[in-house]
């Protein structure tokens, strides 16, 4: 895996955690050693950045994002530091591509982070209909998928975080669950209703963590 910023910003991460969360649980129930898949619900841009901070600070292991590669200023700043912020890019061109370097990633031990919704969600009641990569990535390598549930303000601009962070000191309560049990899965050939079922279960996990309803996909049989 490519060097990441994170030695060197570590010592931020408290400063960040001190003014974006108001309490974690079940952190400790990350595991140090061995790749891990953590699935999150995605409500605002701060998001990673706390989640990444807290498991960072317990393991010392970067989470390696899988984002969009237009996100914020668009893609003439994404590719360069890429690596230095652990971000595996999907190219529209060919979206599963990324799935291959997650793949690589926890292969090594390494961490992935992935919203399963796609993008932030600002509904207070349901989730968005999960997309099948964290399922797809678990069943291919084996790694765990650990639910987070994100409980907090929609952020998506500068305002947003003066606003509700600074003026409102309305934090974020993350959620760490156990490990999503995909063993029925297993070693069964990969159709489009296994992996439903197999997202439906991490989004299940997720909605419980964050208070939400998960919506289910529609099976052929």
């Amino acid at each position: 895996m490519e060097k990441t910023i994170y030695p060197y910003a570590a010592w931020t991460f408290p400063v960040t955690n001190a003014f974006f969360l108001k309490s974690a649980h079940g952190l400790d129930s990350v595991p140090a050693r061995g790749p891990l898949i953590l699935a999150s619900n995605h409500i605002s841009v701060p998001d990673e950045w706390v989640l990444a901070a807290l498991v960072y600070r317990k393991i010392r292991k970067p989470v390696w994002y899988i984002a969009r590669d237009d996100y914020w200023w668009g893609t003439w700043w994404t590719g360069p530091i890429k690596n230095a912020l652990a971000t595996l890019l999907i190219d529209w061109r060919n979206p599963s591509a990324v799935l291959r370097d997650a793949e690589a990633v926890l292969r090594q031990g390494g961490v992935v982070g992935i919203y399963p919704e796609g993008t932030r969600n600002t509904d207070a009641r349901a989730l968005a209909l999960g997309k099948t990569g964290a399922a797809r990535l678990a069943l291919a390598t084996g790694a765990p998928v650990m639910p987070v549930g994100y409980i907090g303000p929609s952020i998506a601009t500068v305002w947003d975080i003066i606003r509700e962070f600074a003026f409102k000191r309305n934090a974020a309560t993350l959620s760490f669950g156990r490990e999503v049990d995909l063993s029925q899965y297993r070693g069964k050939p990969i159709t489009r209703d296994l992996l439903y079922r197999a997202t439906d279960d991490i989004m299940s996990a997720i909605g419980d963590l964050c208070g939400k309803r998960s919506r289910l996909h529609e099976y052929a049989s």
